[in-house]
């Protein structure tokens, strides 16, 4: 409440604003004599010794999110614990930013493709130092990030979704179906359980689709919605849906939206690298249209922090739509026809392997079998399957060969074993294929607490 006094030293002045964690408010350091934000954590009020527990867990987890030092991310100053019993209540010190979230930003109409740039750099900046010292964000969305009326970035809460999970074990999710995140803005594998810092990138690439183009690149009702769309769903082309936004930014953004890490930027240094090289190219005359009625914003699980509002920058387009065939070869697209090309070229290659030779074309498809099924795990692309499917389908063809070439004097009796031998190979990699596409989707359906 007003004029409280926390930890004997931070005087509360003003609420600044209220998220599912708890209150932020601005506060005056009598010891200091400075104003700061403190945000109450009243999500782990209470509970007993889970209570004890998930406090003294946040606490550990805000000491090591603390020794983050940089411009672009929130000092945070001091951290400690109000109230007496049951009733204590975590909170942290930060610097006071004037500024606004890029949601309110966002609900008066898209910003300019270089402010959206010039941003994503400096949160990518940000995120490479988080990283460096072994901190993941989990939650990249605009509520999370001030831009301050200089149009410097403050990207907030780092580590704040990971150390107020009260069912958090290790780096995964438990049978309790928590999700720690924001649906809208998560990585497929983070929705597995499975985070990794490229997940953080995965956000941010949901956020600047948001950004250059006013909507999100999944719309769902709620969170199985959203989880599922990330999980299965390709996204569109930023460019097909708002006009004026160059290939480059699909590229980029596509890049970033990849459903397997490794497809993604490496690293957030990279990804930093590349929206500086964007930000540097000319914007199309007009820039980025907003659709009809402003951005919607989707719900939120974690705490926003509103300050003191800036001025937008906001413009209308233009340019005419963009042709058809335009995004015709998008990586997405592009994505799609090496999974189909690549195990063809394959099954064409051992074919002729077969017409070539016929005493090597088997050996060489069922080594490559066997390395296929060794290999295959949930996380498995389509190219993986389907280089196996294509070294499955070469042996028949090669067995054909070899009948056709053996054929008076082909003696079956002798050669069961080795027929044997292709027939397991062939079932164990089918079997293997199918366990794993349905592990695959009992984690999605885990991981969503269906």
């Amino acid at each position: 409440m007003r004029d409280q006094l926390l930890g004997d030293r931070y005087r509360l002045v003003r609420q600044l604003g209220e998220g599912g964690m708890g209150h932020i408010w601005e506060a005056q350091d009598e010891t200091l004599g400075r104003n700061v934000a403190v945000k109450v954590i009243s999500l782990l009020a209470g509970g007993g010794s889970r209570g004890d527990e998930a406090r003294a867990r946040f606490l550990r987890e805000a000491r090591i999110t603390a020794q983050l030092q940089h411009p672009d991310i929130v000092t945070i100053h001091d951290l400690g614990e109000t109230g007496a019993g049951n009733e204590r209540v975590p909170f942290l010190v930060m610097e006071l930013v004037r500024g606004e979230g890029l949601d309110t930003m966002l609900r008066r109409g898209v910003v300019t493709l270089a402010d959206a740039a010039r941003w994503g750099s400096l949160i990518s900046d940000a995120l490479a130092v988080a990283h460096a010292a072994g901190i993941m964000h989990r939650d990249i969305k605009p509520s999370n990030i001030l831009i301050t009326p200089s149009g410097a970035v403050k990207v907030l809460d780092f580590g704040i979704a990971r150390a107020v999970d009260p069912y958090a074990t290790a780096d995964r999710l438990t049978q309790t179906g928590f999700i720690v995140g924001t649906p809208p803005y998560m990585a497929p594998e983070q929705a597995r359980g499975f985070p990794e810092p490229r997940s953080d990138l995965y956000a941010l690439g949901c956020l600047l689709f948001e950004l250059i183009t006013g909507r999100l690149p999944f719309q769902a009702p709620d969170t199985v919605g959203y989880l599922s769309a990330h999980i299965t769903q390709e996204p569109p082309t930023p460019s097909s849906v708002s006009t004026g936004v160059p290939s480059a930014w699909d590229d980029l953004v596509l890049r970033l939206l990849e459903k397997d890490p490794d497809q993604r930027y490496p690293n957030a240094t990279d990804l930093a690298q590349a929206l500086r090289h964007l930000d540097r190219t000319p914007e199309p005359v007009g820039g980025p249209a907003p659709p009809a009625g402003g951005a919607a914003q989707p719900p939120s699980m974690t705490a926003a922090i509103p300050l003191p509002p800036v001025a937008p920058t906001r413009r209308a387009s233009s340019l005419p739509p963009r042709p058809d065939t335009a995004s015709t070869h998008t990586p997405a697209r592009r994505g799609r026809a090496t999974r189909f090309v690549l195990p063809v070229c394959l099954w064409l290659l051992l074919t002729l392997l077969a017409v070539a030779s016929s005493d090597i074309g088997v050996p060489v498809a069922l080594a490559l079998t066997w390395v296929l099924t060794a290999v295959l795990t949930p996380r498995s692309r389509s190219l993986t399957r389907g280089t196996g499917y294509a070294a499955v389908a070469a042996i028949p063809v090669n067995l054909v060969k070899i009948a056709i070439h053996y054929r008076d004097h082909l003696d079956l009796s002798a050669r069961w074993p080795f027929l044997m031998v292709v027939v397991l190979t062939i079932a164990a990699y089918c079997y293997r294929d199918i366990k794993t596409r349905r592990a695959a989707r009992s984690s999605s359906t885990w991981a969503t607490g269906s």
